[in-house]
């Protein structure tokens, strides 16, 4: 029988390695985070800051070291009825800016990301765990997708249709849906979320975000900027804490519109099966995950490993299966 070498890509699926975390100190980059004004612990509703309405928190925890960070508000179904009350309300005023004024309200929000690109990467080390390097170039993935939609949002056309009689004529006039539920993953804390609520708030409609419990942190510094760049008030709300109560109100709100979800498959079947009451629009991305990938001599050969590793073994708790004869110290 041939022998097998495996080779853990990381140790977990949310612990990264010491040598990652080893260029960053924790106490000083928490005092930097807390200097930008940038450490938000309670949610984000109707644009205050409120606590959980039964006083409860989770710790968020530094993945390398088991640290923890901050204490968090941990939210649940009244708190996620509130802000979804808050986002239809405005609703009818953000729908009614103008593309261009909602375009330079993203454009403002876009450059303060990037001008606090620092502390929010150092946060999302903290609290995520991925290296410094890939924090800061989630940054700027993230901050990319405001900017486009900025653009964006003065380019939503409607269109003319040829009619079928001569005294008629067909427009098509493109509206926002109205409320937007957006529930993210913790493996892209900042850009899971803007490349939802980016293009939400381009075309005019509100969002409530259910970041995941285990990275809040990034998503409350980001939704803090939104705020300091005229977003207004109850245009974007933020409720994490009680995953399974949040997701509830979300999909049974008649409120609620359209759902937008990246994460695993068995949580997308369940938001799929109960949005269907209320009969929402969905875009579920899902995933099952690469649990193993198996490298035979002829695989090695013809596959490029870093394309293989990178999109599935990036950051989480993998495996890697090679031949012996075919192993070497450093696949990627």
């Amino acid at each position: 029988a041939r022998h097998i070498l495996a080779a853990s890509v990381s140790a977990s699926s949310r612990v990264a390695s010491r040598r990652h975390m080893g260029s960053v100190d924790a106490g000083a980059a928490m005092e930097k985070i807390r200097a930008a004004g940038l450490l938000r612990t309670r949610g984000l509703i109707g644009g205050k800051w409120v606590d959980a309405y039964d006083g409860k928190t989770i710790e968020v925890q530094n993945p390398a070291t088991g640290e923890v960070l901050a204490n968090v508000a941990c939210m649940g179904n009244r708190e996620t009825a509130d802000a979804i009350t808050s986002a239809n309300t405005t609703f009818y005023t953000w729908s009614k800016l103008t593309a261009s004024e909602r375009s330079k309200a993203l454009r403002k929000w876009h450059d303060l990301l990037m001008s606090h690109k620092e502390e929010l990467a150092l946060l999302m080390t903290l609290e995520q765990g991925k290296p410094m390097k890939e924090a800061l170039g989630e940054v700027n993935y993230g901050a990319s997708f405001i900017e486009f939609f900025a653009e964006e949002a003065k380019r939503v056309y409607g269109d003319i249709i040829p009619p079928t009689l001569a005294d008629r004529r067909l427009l098509v006039l493109k509206q926002p849906i109205g409320v937007v539920g957006a529930i993210t993953p913790w493996n892209f804390p900042l850009a899971m979320i803007t490349r939802k609520v980016g293009p939400a708030l381009a075309c005019g409609c509100t969002v409530v975000v259910k970041p995941s419990e285990f990275t809040p942190l990034t998503a409350l510094a980001a939704a803090d900027l939104a705020l300091q760049a005229g977003i207004p008030a109850g245009a974007l709300n933020v409720v994490m804490g009680n995953a399974p109560e949040i997701g509830d109100e979300l999909m049974q709100s008649t409120q609620v519109r359209k759902i937008t979800f990246t994460g695993s498959t068995a949580v997308g079947k369940k938001l799929m099966a109960g949005s269907a009451n209320t009969v929402k629009k969905r875009f579920l991305w899902s995933s099952v995950g690469m649990r193993l990938a198996l490298f035979s001599m002829m695989q090695i050969l013809m596959l490029p490993l870093k394309a293989v590793l990178l999109p599935s073994f990036g950051t989480v708790d993998r495996r890697v299966y090679v031949q012996t004869g075919y192993w070497c110290k450093k696949v990627y």
